[in-house]
This record gives C-alpha cells, sequence and structure tokens, in this order.
C-alpha cells in the first residue's frame, strides 16, 4: 500500500498539471464488428464477426485523459462444427444473439492530442490506450445480464479543429461463461469463476466526433 499511494498520487499530479482542452466534451457514433471469443472459438477475436454500433460521449479533462461513456449493441455468434475441438459427449452446439451494453473507459493520448496549439506540443494524430469496465444484457437463452472489463488501444486523428476520427481494437473479459449461452457454460465440468472459464469478445469500432462546450475564456486584459 505505501508504494501504491504514491503511485496514484504522481498519475493525479499529471492529470491535473496538464493544460485543459479548449472544449469540455466530445460525441459521436461508432460503427463496426464485434466477435465472440469462448467454448466455441479458442482461437480468433476475429472469428464470426458480427455488427456493431455505439453512441460515444467523452468529458475531456485535458490534452492526454479522457473519459468516455458509450451505449452499444453488438451481433454475437459461434459454431462448435468451424473447428476441431470436441467436448466430451461428442456434441456440437452453435448460438446467435445481441448484447446491448453501457460501458465506461479512461483514455490516455499518447502525445497532447489537439489542433492549433503548437506552443503547448498539441498533435492532429496521437495513439492512445483504453481501460474500462460494462455492464450488458444478452439475447442468449431468454436473456441475462453481465458484466464486462477491457482493455484496447486506438489511433485519433483531426480532420478539423472540433472533429476527429479514430480507430480502435479492444477485449473485453465477461465475469461469467454464458455469453455463448447455457448449453457452453460449463462443458468441460470445470465450475467457473471470475477468471477462470469465462467469455470474451472483442471489439473493432471506427468513430466520428464533434467536440462542443466551449470553456470559458479568460481575458487577461480585463482588470475589471
Amino acid at each position: 500500500m505505501k508504494k501504491i499511494i504514491p503511485i496514484i498520487v504522481i498519475l493525479i499530479s499529471g492529470i491535473t498539471a496538464l493544460p485543459a482542452q479548449e472544449y469540455r466534451f466530445d460525441g459521436g457514433l461508432a460503427g463496426g464488428i464485434s466477435s465472440y471469443m469462448g467454448d466455441a472459438n479458442q482461437v480468433s477475436p476475429w472469428h464470426r464477426p458480427g455488427v456493431a454500433g455505439s453512441g460515444v460521449f467523452r468529458f475531456l479533462l485535458n490534452y492526454r485523459w479522457a473519459v468516455k461513456t458509450d451505449i452499444s449493441v453488438m451481433q454475437f455468434s459461434g459454431d462448435t462444427r468451424d473447428f476441431d475441438n470436441r467436448f466430451p459427449n461428442g456434441s456440437d452446439y452453435s448460438f446467435e444473439s445481441w448484447q446491448y451494453r453501457l460501458g465506461g473507459q479512461i483514455e490516455f493520448n499518447f502525445f497532447n492530442y489537439g489542433m492549433g496549439y503548437s506552443y503547448l506540443g498539441t498533435k492532429r494524430f496521437s495513439p492512445y490506450l483504453l481501460a474500462g469496465v460494462g455492464a450488458a444484457y444478452s439475447t442468449v437463452d431468454g436473456g441475462y445480464f453481465t458484466v464486462d472489463g477491457s482493455l484496447g488501444v486506438g489511433v485519433k486523428y483531426k480532420i478539423a479543429p472540433r472533429w476527429n476520427i479514430s480507430l480502435e481494437f479492444a477485449m473485453h473479459k465477461t465475469l461469467g461463461d454464458s455469453l455463448d449461452g447455457k448449453s457452453l457454460s460449463d462443458p468441460y465440468e470445470i465450475k467457473s469463476s471470475v477468471l477462470k472459464n469465462t467469455d470474451w469478445f472483442s471489439t473493432t469500432l471506427f468513430s466520428i466526433t464533434y467536440e462542443f462546450g466551449r470553456k470559458k475564456e479568460i481575458c487577461n486584459n480585463d482588470n475589471r
């Protein structure tokens, strides 16, 4: 604990020490693909891709840090016959489902992401990292709720002072083993836990967003 506290203080200091963004918020739309990984797909994070779309909203803390929320809809499918792996009882399983998810994440830009402030070292392009959590409802087997944790990477580019495009890839680990349905919740009779025998899904999304909510400007010549 004594080692963790200084690290937290350094991170908070780094966030607050950076210059603020010109605008407070950023919002828009994202679209791309989503894929399931679990008992019916243990090979590729892009196998049997489904459609994915979301509305995104960011609170811009400064040129390096942002907090994002999103409301997403994703399509998943899987079929054990796609691979050579066989279950103990020799059965084959398949599923199709939709997932509706509310997520939140922290984003860290590698560069001071901005446009028009060269004295601050801003750049129109920046890679970034993301980490977050989400809660979702899936339609598989009559419906169920789950939560997940996510990690990912992406790149951003300013096509205009207030317009942004980005491309990101993220892996999401669900805290359960029912993303692919009850039939595949425990095919090997290995009891699930938070860190074992759980399902994953990936998202690859392209987004376009617009910044708004201009921060109050301070006039240095105003002595009133």
